[in-house]
């Protein structure tokens, strides 16, 4: 289309310039004669046009076809209101002709207008496309975040990996008969009863307050306990051991009595007391050996 329009520039200037030179002279004769009532003609103002960026010649040989076009209609309509152009008398061309190329011109100087924005529009996506903006496809939305696991699950699954007939259910049911199977014999410093169940560290650990408690005379009562929950908190494999966590909470009456006396020393044989313990238990893996092998007071 530029091109094409750029061939024509040579013949549109030489045309228009002498219809321009023919017009002004008949414009002389005309504006006498329309002091009695003929009608003035009056040039509409031409429409702003926005300065182009330094940046792009082409849009200075634009606004030369704008202009270029401008003055095709203009010199037309011109020439049909002051009703002579290229022979009004007869010489030179007929009005039809003129209305003829005013419609041409006027059908180019649309097609001209129409492509322009076109190319911006697609210039403007390229830039934005280029720059990282919206336009371009490849810059979307980011991806959804990793969808969300739970911990627990996932060491309970490590475990039936090895193990598929493990039941989170039964394995908290035999665990709380443990807690209080302990607490018995804690009260009674005897640990044999219960040692089968430990693992080597807490027994020997239990081995030694039991020897401090009978050395001092003293008994740690550990009575009325009501196990309000029992849950395991966490699980799975560790260096060739699996192992499971269960959070006690529990309501006991805690107090400790002089052996001999039966006086007592610490705590309340009537108010209880409420506390949450975290009780481990671990086995090596592909075995049923399952060991207490730490109790610690939960945060």
């Amino acid at each position: 289309m530029y091109a094409a329009l750029r061939r024509l520039t040579p013949f549109f200037l030489v045309f228009f310039t002498l219809a321009f030179a023919e017009a002004g002279l008949l414009a002389f004769d005309a504006e006498a004669r329309s002091r009695s009532g003929g009608r003035s003609f009056k040039r509409s103002s031409p429409a702003p046009k926005a300065t182009p960026p330094a940046s792009k010649p082409a849009d200075s040989k634009s606004g030369f076809g704008r202009g270029l076009m401008g003055g095709l209609i203009g010199g037309a309509i011109g020439g049909l209101l002051l009703g002579s152009l290229f022979g009004a008398n007869g010489s030179g061309i007929g009005i039809l002709p003129i209305l003829l190329l005013g419609v041409a011109g006027y059908f180019l100087y649309r097609r001209f207008m129409s492509s322009k924005p076109a190319a911006g529009g697609r210039a403007a996506s390229w830039q934005q496309s280029s720059s990282g903006g919206g336009f371009s496809p490849l810059h979307g939305s980011p991806p959804p975040p990793p969808p969300h696991t739970d911990p627990l699950e996932d060491g309970l699954a490590e475990l039936r990996s090895a193990d598929p007939d493990f039941d989170p259910q039964h394995f908290t049911e035999v665990a709380s008969d443990v807690f209080f199977k302990v607490q018995a014999g804690w009260m009674r410093r005897d640990l044999s009863s219960f040692r089968h169940l430990l693992g080597s560290s807490l027994a020997e650990e239990y081995g030694q307050h039991f020897a401090d408690m009978t050395q001092k005379g003293i008994i740690n009562k550990l009575e009325s306990i009501s196990v309000r929950k029992a849950e395991i908190v966490e699980a799975g494999s560790v260096n060739g051991e699996d192992f499971v966590t269960l959070l006690f909470t529990a309501n006991l009456l805690d107090y400790t009595v002089d052996e001999k006396s039966g006086q007592v020393l610490e705590g309340s044989m009537t108010e209880p007391v409420k506390f949450a313990e975290k009780w481990t238990w671990a086995r090596p893996v592909n075995t049923e050996a399952w060991l207490l092998e730490g109790v610690e007071l939960a945060d």
